[in-house]
Protein backbone atom coordinates (compact mmCIF):
# COMPACT_ATOMS: atom_id res chain seq x y z
CA UNK A 1 0.00 0.00 0.00
CA UNK A 2 1.22 3.20 -0.94
CA UNK A 3 1.22 5.86 1.55
CA UNK A 4 0.67 9.59 -0.23
CA UNK A 5 2.94 12.22 1.13
CA UNK A 6 1.25 15.70 1.40
CA UNK A 7 4.21 18.32 1.23
CA UNK A 8 1.73 21.34 1.27
CA UNK A 9 2.35 22.19 -2.04
CA UNK A 10 -1.13 21.25 -3.60
CA UNK A 11 -3.00 22.82 -0.42
CA UNK A 12 -4.50 26.01 -0.93
CA UNK A 13 -4.27 29.08 0.22
CA UNK A 14 -6.87 30.30 2.65
CA UNK A 15 -5.70 34.05 2.64
CA UNK A 16 -6.96 36.93 5.45
CA UNK A 17 -10.07 37.64 7.08
CA UNK A 18 -11.61 40.81 6.78
CA UNK A 19 -10.81 41.29 10.52
CA UNK A 20 -7.33 40.50 9.62
CA UNK A 21 -7.54 43.54 7.04
CA UNK A 22 -9.37 46.19 9.52
CA UNK A 23 -6.73 45.59 11.60
CA UNK A 24 -3.79 45.90 9.23
CA UNK A 25 -5.34 48.68 7.72
CA UNK A 26 -5.70 50.57 10.85
CA UNK A 27 -2.24 50.12 12.13
CA UNK A 28 -1.16 51.26 8.77
CA UNK A 29 -2.82 54.38 8.96
CA UNK A 30 -1.84 54.69 12.61
CA UNK A 31 2.00 54.99 11.37
CA UNK A 32 1.57 56.98 8.33
CA UNK A 33 -0.56 59.62 10.51
CA UNK A 34 2.37 59.09 12.84
CA UNK A 35 5.34 59.65 10.17
CA UNK A 36 2.90 62.89 8.53
CA UNK A 37 2.93 64.29 12.33
CA UNK A 38 6.61 63.95 12.35
CA UNK A 39 7.07 65.98 9.48
CA UNK A 40 4.46 68.35 10.09
CA UNK A 41 6.37 68.59 13.92
CA UNK A 42 9.73 68.94 12.18
CA UNK A 43 8.55 71.20 9.24
CA UNK A 44 6.82 73.65 11.93
CA UNK A 45 10.04 73.79 13.94
CA UNK A 46 11.95 74.36 10.94
CA UNK A 47 9.72 77.52 10.40
CA UNK A 48 10.39 78.91 13.72
CA UNK A 49 14.01 78.45 14.00
CA UNK A 50 14.26 79.72 10.57
CA UNK A 51 12.09 82.53 11.13
CA UNK A 52 13.73 83.54 14.57
CA UNK A 53 17.43 83.34 13.26
CA UNK A 54 16.29 86.06 10.46
CA UNK A 55 14.96 88.21 13.29
CA UNK A 56 18.31 87.98 15.46
CA UNK A 57 20.17 88.84 12.16
CA UNK A 58 17.63 91.87 11.23
CA UNK A 59 17.56 92.74 15.21
CA UNK A 60 21.77 92.49 15.04
CA UNK A 61 22.32 94.51 12.06
CA UNK A 62 19.75 97.24 12.63
CA UNK A 63 22.12 97.80 15.76
CA UNK A 64 25.28 97.77 14.50
CA UNK A 65 23.90 100.25 11.82
CA UNK A 66 22.74 102.54 14.48
CA UNK A 67 25.54 102.09 16.38
CA UNK A 68 28.30 102.54 13.98
CA UNK A 69 26.67 106.02 12.94
CA UNK A 70 25.96 106.81 16.64
CA UNK A 71 29.77 106.35 17.54
CA UNK A 72 30.78 108.88 14.84
CA UNK A 73 28.12 111.53 15.29
CA UNK A 74 29.88 114.66 14.81
CA UNK A 75 33.42 113.57 13.57
CA UNK A 76 35.15 115.77 11.71
CA UNK A 77 38.91 114.83 11.21
CA UNK A 78 41.00 115.51 14.40
CA UNK A 79 39.41 118.07 16.35
CA UNK A 80 35.59 118.32 18.38
CA UNK A 81 32.80 120.26 16.15
CA UNK A 82 32.40 122.34 18.37
CA UNK A 83 35.84 123.87 17.71
CA UNK A 84 35.87 123.80 14.05
CA UNK A 85 34.76 126.21 12.01
CA UNK A 86 32.59 124.01 9.69
CA UNK A 87 31.47 126.21 6.43
CA UNK A 88 29.01 124.44 4.10
CA UNK A 89 29.55 125.59 0.48
CA UNK A 90 27.17 122.67 -1.48
CA UNK A 91 24.49 123.47 -3.53
CA UNK A 92 20.98 121.80 -2.09
CA UNK A 93 20.07 118.78 -0.74
CA UNK A 94 22.20 119.42 2.21
CA UNK A 95 21.73 120.13 5.46
CA UNK A 96 21.26 123.38 7.31
CA UNK A 97 23.89 122.80 9.56
CA UNK A 98 26.86 120.33 11.07
CA UNK A 99 27.69 121.77 14.20
CA UNK A 100 27.25 120.31 17.91
CA UNK A 101 23.56 121.41 18.20
CA UNK A 102 22.96 118.82 14.71
CA UNK A 103 25.42 116.00 15.38
CA UNK A 104 22.94 114.01 16.85
CA UNK A 105 19.25 114.76 16.99
CA UNK A 106 15.79 113.00 16.71
CA UNK A 107 11.76 113.17 17.40
CA UNK A 108 9.83 111.95 20.25
CA UNK A 109 6.43 110.45 18.92
CA UNK A 110 4.03 112.77 21.04
CA UNK A 111 0.85 110.88 19.59
CA UNK A 112 0.19 108.63 16.73
CA UNK A 113 0.59 111.80 14.31
CA UNK A 114 2.48 114.04 15.90
CA UNK A 115 6.64 114.15 16.62
CA UNK A 116 8.29 116.76 18.94
CA UNK A 117 10.70 118.65 16.90
CA UNK A 118 8.06 117.71 14.21
CA UNK A 119 9.17 114.94 10.98
CA UNK A 120 9.70 116.57 7.50
CA UNK A 121 7.35 115.39 5.25
CA UNK A 122 10.57 113.74 2.81
CA UNK A 123 10.09 110.68 5.07
CA UNK A 124 6.57 109.59 4.31
CA UNK A 125 4.31 108.26 6.61
CA UNK A 126 5.78 107.30 9.87
CA UNK A 127 4.46 104.39 11.70
CA UNK A 128 2.79 106.81 14.69
CA UNK A 129 4.62 106.11 18.05
CA UNK A 130 7.84 105.02 17.07
CA UNK A 131 11.13 107.50 17.17
CA UNK A 132 12.95 109.18 14.67
CA UNK A 133 16.86 109.99 14.64
CA UNK A 134 18.96 111.62 12.40
CA UNK A 135 23.43 111.61 12.71
CA UNK A 136 25.69 113.46 11.08
CA UNK A 137 29.28 112.60 10.66
CA UNK A 138 32.57 112.69 8.71
CA UNK A 139 34.01 109.36 7.81
CA UNK A 140 37.65 108.41 6.88
CA UNK A 141 37.84 107.46 3.64
CA UNK A 142 41.81 107.32 3.18
CA UNK A 143 41.69 110.80 1.69
CA UNK A 144 45.12 112.07 2.07
CA UNK A 145 45.85 115.40 0.39
CA UNK A 146 48.82 114.61 -2.31
CA UNK A 147 48.96 118.12 -4.33
CA UNK A 148 46.92 121.14 -5.16
CA UNK A 149 47.60 122.78 -1.59
CA UNK A 150 49.06 126.28 -0.81
CA UNK A 151 47.80 127.85 -3.90
CA UNK A 152 44.28 128.41 -5.27
CA UNK A 153 43.30 125.27 -7.73
CA UNK A 154 40.43 123.85 -9.15
CA UNK A 155 40.44 120.43 -7.52
CA UNK A 156 41.96 118.25 -4.81
CA UNK A 157 44.31 116.16 -4.84
CA UNK A 158 44.24 112.71 -2.74
CA UNK A 159 46.17 109.92 -2.78
CA UNK A 160 45.16 106.87 -4.49
CA UNK A 161 43.75 103.99 -3.84
CA UNK A 162 41.31 105.04 -1.10
CA UNK A 163 38.19 104.08 -0.26
CA UNK A 164 36.22 107.24 -0.46
CA UNK A 165 34.49 105.73 -3.95
CA UNK A 166 33.94 109.85 -5.01
CA UNK A 167 31.03 109.70 -7.94
CA UNK A 168 30.24 112.83 -9.28
CA UNK A 169 27.15 114.46 -7.05
CA UNK A 170 28.55 113.35 -3.60
CA UNK A 171 28.98 115.46 -0.38
CA UNK A 172 32.33 115.71 1.01
CA UNK A 173 34.49 117.28 3.84
CA UNK A 174 37.44 118.43 3.72
CA UNK A 175 39.11 119.09 7.27
CA UNK A 176 41.84 120.26 9.04
CA UNK A 177 41.92 120.93 13.13
CA UNK A 178 40.98 124.28 12.85
CA UNK A 179 38.10 124.55 9.76
CA UNK A 180 36.24 122.57 7.27
CA UNK A 181 34.10 122.82 4.41
CA UNK A 182 31.37 120.68 3.24
CA UNK A 183 31.16 120.83 -0.70
CA UNK A 184 29.84 118.82 -3.49
CA UNK A 185 32.62 116.63 -6.23
CA UNK A 186 31.35 117.83 -9.74
CA UNK A 187 33.25 114.77 -11.53
CA UNK A 188 33.92 110.52 -10.49
CA UNK A 189 37.46 110.62 -10.34
CA UNK A 190 40.03 107.78 -11.56
CA UNK A 191 43.62 107.32 -11.42
CA UNK A 192 46.28 104.68 -9.81
CA UNK A 193 48.09 106.89 -8.21
CA UNK A 194 46.19 110.33 -7.04
CA UNK A 195 42.65 110.81 -7.37
CA UNK A 196 41.35 114.25 -8.38
CA UNK A 197 37.93 116.36 -7.35
CA UNK A 198 36.59 119.09 -9.23
CA UNK A 199 34.33 121.33 -7.26
CA UNK A 200 32.73 123.79 -9.31
CA UNK A 201 30.14 125.92 -8.87
CA UNK A 202 27.85 124.09 -10.50
CA UNK A 203 27.40 122.64 -7.76
CA UNK A 204 28.30 124.95 -4.99
CA UNK A 205 27.71 128.24 -3.43
CA UNK A 206 30.63 130.01 -5.64
CA UNK A 207 30.12 133.77 -3.73
CA UNK A 208 30.03 131.70 -0.18
CA UNK A 209 33.64 129.57 -1.64
CA UNK A 210 35.20 132.31 -3.01
CA UNK A 211 35.31 134.02 0.14
CA UNK A 212 35.98 131.13 2.30
CA UNK A 213 37.98 129.05 -0.23
CA UNK A 214 39.30 130.85 -3.28
CA UNK A 215 41.09 127.59 -4.88
CA UNK A 216 36.65 127.35 -6.68
CA UNK A 217 36.91 128.49 -9.87
CA UNK A 218 34.66 131.94 -10.14
CA UNK A 219 33.50 134.59 -12.09
CA UNK A 220 34.27 138.10 -11.17
CA UNK A 221 36.29 139.48 -8.53
CA UNK A 222 36.36 137.31 -4.98
CA UNK A 223 34.72 138.89 -1.40
CA UNK A 224 37.32 140.23 0.92
CA UNK A 225 37.24 138.26 3.95
CA UNK A 226 38.98 135.51 5.56
CA UNK A 227 40.28 132.92 2.95
CA UNK A 228 41.59 128.90 3.53
CA UNK A 229 44.05 127.27 1.79
CA UNK A 230 44.63 123.49 3.24
CA UNK A 231 47.74 122.13 3.67
CA UNK A 232 48.47 118.62 3.86
CA UNK A 233 47.67 118.54 7.28
CA UNK A 234 44.22 118.52 6.11
CA UNK A 235 41.77 115.26 4.83
CA UNK A 236 39.12 114.60 2.68
CA UNK A 237 36.03 113.15 4.43
CA UNK A 238 32.76 111.47 3.07
CA UNK A 239 29.84 113.63 4.76
CA UNK A 240 26.98 111.71 5.80
CA UNK A 241 23.70 113.24 7.19
CA UNK A 242 20.95 110.36 7.58
CA UNK A 243 17.69 110.14 9.58
CA UNK A 244 16.31 106.52 10.39
CA UNK A 245 12.61 106.17 10.98
CA UNK A 246 10.15 103.53 11.04
CA UNK A 247 7.56 102.89 8.02
CA UNK A 248 5.82 100.53 6.06
CA UNK A 249 6.97 98.17 3.38
CA UNK A 250 5.28 97.80 -0.06
CA UNK A 251 3.57 94.73 2.20
CA UNK A 252 2.34 97.16 4.73
CA UNK A 253 5.21 95.71 7.47
CA UNK A 254 7.09 97.59 9.48
CA UNK A 255 10.76 97.99 8.68
CA UNK A 256 14.07 100.11 8.82
CA UNK A 257 14.00 103.37 6.74
CA UNK A 258 16.86 105.60 5.91
CA UNK A 259 16.26 108.95 4.26
CA UNK A 260 19.69 110.86 3.34
CA UNK A 261 20.04 114.87 3.50
CA UNK A 262 22.37 115.21 0.90
CA UNK A 263 20.49 113.73 -1.80
CA UNK A 264 17.82 114.48 -3.93
CA UNK A 265 14.25 112.46 -3.14
CA UNK A 266 13.57 110.07 -5.31
CA UNK A 267 11.02 106.87 -5.09
CA UNK A 268 12.86 103.56 -4.29
CA UNK A 269 16.05 105.27 -3.77
CA UNK A 270 15.97 107.66 -0.77
CA UNK A 271 14.34 107.23 1.56
CA UNK A 272 15.11 103.38 1.13
CA UNK A 273 13.99 100.54 3.56
CA UNK A 274 17.06 99.25 4.92
CA UNK A 275 16.29 96.42 7.08
CA UNK A 276 12.97 94.41 7.42
CA UNK A 277 10.93 93.38 10.63
CA UNK A 278 12.02 96.11 12.74
CA UNK A 279 8.75 97.20 14.17
CA UNK A 280 9.30 99.64 17.02
CA UNK A 281 12.35 101.91 17.49
CA UNK A 282 12.84 104.07 20.94
CA UNK A 283 15.53 106.06 21.79
CA UNK A 284 16.98 107.57 24.85
CA UNK A 285 19.48 109.84 25.04
CA UNK A 286 22.05 109.94 27.92
CA UNK A 287 22.58 113.90 28.92
CA UNK A 288 25.72 115.55 30.58
CA UNK A 289 24.69 118.52 31.95
CA UNK A 290 27.78 119.19 33.71
CA UNK A 291 30.34 118.44 31.51
CA UNK A 292 32.46 115.74 33.42
CA UNK A 293 31.89 112.77 30.33
CA UNK A 294 29.31 111.08 32.82
CA UNK A 295 25.52 110.59 32.02
CA UNK A 296 23.54 112.51 34.42
CA UNK A 297 20.44 111.05 32.97
CA UNK A 298 18.58 110.07 30.17
CA UNK A 299 16.04 112.02 28.55
CA UNK A 300 13.42 111.38 25.19
CA UNK A 301 13.91 113.94 21.96
CA UNK A 302 11.11 116.17 23.21
CA UNK A 303 12.98 116.97 26.33
CA UNK A 304 16.05 117.20 24.96
CA UNK A 305 15.18 119.59 22.51
CA UNK A 306 12.69 121.98 25.07
CA UNK A 307 15.49 122.64 26.88
CA UNK A 308 18.15 122.78 23.97
CA UNK A 309 20.77 119.90 25.05
CA UNK A 310 21.76 118.47 22.30
CA UNK A 311 25.42 119.24 22.26
CA UNK A 312 24.97 117.64 25.81
CA UNK A 313 24.22 114.01 24.22
CA UNK A 314 27.33 111.67 24.48
CA UNK A 315 25.35 108.43 24.31
CA UNK A 316 22.30 107.27 22.75
CA UNK A 317 19.59 103.86 24.21
CA UNK A 318 18.32 102.48 21.51
CA UNK A 319 15.26 99.88 22.04
CA UNK A 320 14.33 97.94 18.95
CA UNK A 321 10.40 95.62 18.66
CA UNK A 322 11.40 93.32 15.99
CA UNK A 323 9.53 90.80 14.05
CA UNK A 324 9.35 87.40 12.56
CA UNK A 325 8.17 88.34 8.49
CA UNK A 326 6.19 85.01 8.88
CA UNK A 327 2.72 84.65 10.23
CA UNK A 328 1.33 81.77 12.54
CA UNK A 329 3.95 80.73 13.94
CA UNK A 330 2.39 80.38 17.27
CA UNK A 331 -0.83 78.68 18.01
CA UNK A 332 -1.19 81.54 20.67
CA UNK A 333 -1.04 85.24 20.94
CA UNK A 334 2.80 85.97 22.05
CA UNK A 335 2.70 87.68 25.76
CA UNK A 336 5.72 90.39 25.27
CA UNK A 337 6.55 93.93 26.77
CA UNK A 338 8.22 96.56 25.02
CA UNK A 339 9.53 99.71 26.91
CA UNK A 340 7.48 98.33 30.03
CA UNK A 341 3.99 98.03 28.30
CA UNK A 342 2.76 95.13 26.71
CA UNK A 343 2.73 94.92 22.60
CA UNK A 344 -0.81 95.09 21.72
CA UNK A 345 -1.66 93.54 19.02
CA UNK A 346 0.40 89.99 18.41
CA UNK A 347 -2.55 87.86 17.54
CA UNK A 348 -0.71 87.42 13.68
CA UNK A 349 1.03 84.46 14.74
CA UNK A 350 4.48 86.27 14.98
CA UNK A 351 7.19 85.92 16.96
CA UNK A 352 8.88 89.08 18.49
CA UNK A 353 11.87 90.01 20.39
CA UNK A 354 13.34 93.23 22.42
CA UNK A 355 16.52 94.23 21.72
CA UNK A 356 18.50 97.10 23.53
CA UNK A 357 21.58 98.61 23.83
CA UNK A 358 23.75 101.21 24.59
CA UNK A 359 26.27 103.67 22.28
CA UNK A 360 28.49 106.10 23.26
CA UNK A 361 28.91 109.56 20.99
CA UNK A 362 32.71 108.75 21.10
CA UNK A 363 33.48 112.57 19.62
CA UNK A 364 32.36 113.77 22.93
CA UNK A 365 33.54 111.33 25.61
CA UNK A 366 37.43 112.23 26.36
Amino acid sequence: MTRKIDNGLNSKQKGFTLLELMIAMVLGLILVAGVIQIFISNKQAYRVTDAHSKLQDNARFALEVLSSDIRSAGFSGCRAIEDMNVVTIANPPIPASFDENSSISGSNAQTATTWNPALSASLGTVVGGTDVLTVQRGQSCGGTLVGNVGSSNANIQIFAPNTCNVTAGDVLMIADCTDAHIFRATNTPNGTVKHSIAYANSSNQATHLCKHYPSLPHTGACNTGATKLYDYDAELLAFSSATYFIRLDTNGDPALWLYSHTAAEVAGINPIELIKGIEDMQIEYGVDTNDDDIVDNYSDANEIATAGQWDKVISARISLLAQTQQQRLTTADQSIKFMGAPVADTSDGRLRRVFTTTIGVRNRVQ
